[in-house]
């Protein structure tokens, strides 16, 4: 049994020595199989913890979003407010519109399709903690790096924004006005703000730049016809936010929305003061 054992090992070592190309060859493979392996995994974890910083540095200060695709009340922004629950749970709010639009350069002609209008003022960049932006107003628009690149335009230069007009009313549905689709405004670019300031402000979770237009908020409503009205609702957490704070915020909206807030309007017609409620 002894004799069998040490003449496997013999066998064994002649084959190591005989074969030692062939193994220092394999025993190389398997570590650098293992060294790739390894660090692709490091890799993928920088790449995922890149990307999940450059998107948090996009929302900058938003937790929770109240959006809607009918237009609401900006007052909701404050009525929210005013409510002790919410000075509990939220440290601020702003009120914005968010459409999608085409911009143009007057002075190139170069245009971009899709790109983000955000309607804003003071709020917003008070609201994420911004110090050295403010408005725009007037006719004053801000670009994102990405933009100002794409239509090469610069501080002083012209542009176009079309947007098209939101509407309570979906324009699929039977009653919606196609003929009503657009707004064309002239802006005057006041400056680049930069994405540590907030310039490439997004909601959507992408890896690529930002195409982004700052318009003023007020300026904004009154071309596309929609005084007071907004789509979307940016909120902050407290500094001791609920265990369900998403829920809690759902709650105060329902508590504190009114029926034109989901496109509802109330008429009294007829001599008997027949009720009609339809979209408003």
């Amino acid at each position: 049994m002894g004799f069998a054992r040490m003449h496997a090992r013999l066998i064994a070592i002649r084959s190591l020595t005989y074969y030692w190309r062939t193994n220092v060859a394999v025993v190389l493979g398997v570590a650098t199989a293992v060294s790739v392996l390894a660090g692709a995994l490091l890799v993928g974890d920088s790449v995922r913890g890149s990307l999940r910083d450059l998107l948090l540095g996009r929302l900058g200060r938003t937790d929770h979003v109240v959006a809607s695709q009918n237009l609401f009340r900006e007052q909701l922004a404050e009525d929210l407010v005013a409510q002790p629950a919410f000075a509990s749970a939220f440290s601020g709010i702003t009120p914005l519109v968010i459409v999608q639009g085409t911009v143009t350069a007057q002075n190139e002609g170069r245009r971009v399709r899709q790109a983000r209008v955000y309607g804003v003022d003071d709020r917003f960049w008070r609201f994420h903690g911004v110090t050295n932006v403010s408005g725009p107003e007037n006719r004053d628009a801000l670009l994102s790096p990405a933009l100002a690149r794409q239509i090469d335009s610069r501080a002083g230069d012209s542009i176009l924004v079309r947007v098209q007009r939101p509407t309570d009313i979906p324009l699929e549905s039977l009653h919606g006005r196609r003929d009503n689709l657009g707004r064309s405004i002239r802006l005057t670019v006041a400056n680049i703000v930069p994405a540590e300031s907030l310039g490439e402000f997004s909601l959507e979770a992408q890896q690529g730049e930002v195409a982004a237009v700052f318009v003023p908020l007020t300026r904004l409503q009154q071309d596309l016809e929609i005084p007071g009205r907004v789509n979307t609702l940016l909120v902050s957490s407290g500094l001791s936010p609920p265990s369900d704070a998403a829920g809690e915020l759902r709650a105060l909206v329902r508590r504190r929305a009114q029926l034109e807030d989901l496109g509802y309007s109330i008429v009294f017609v007829g001599p008997g003061g027949v009720l009609s409620v339809g979209l408003g």
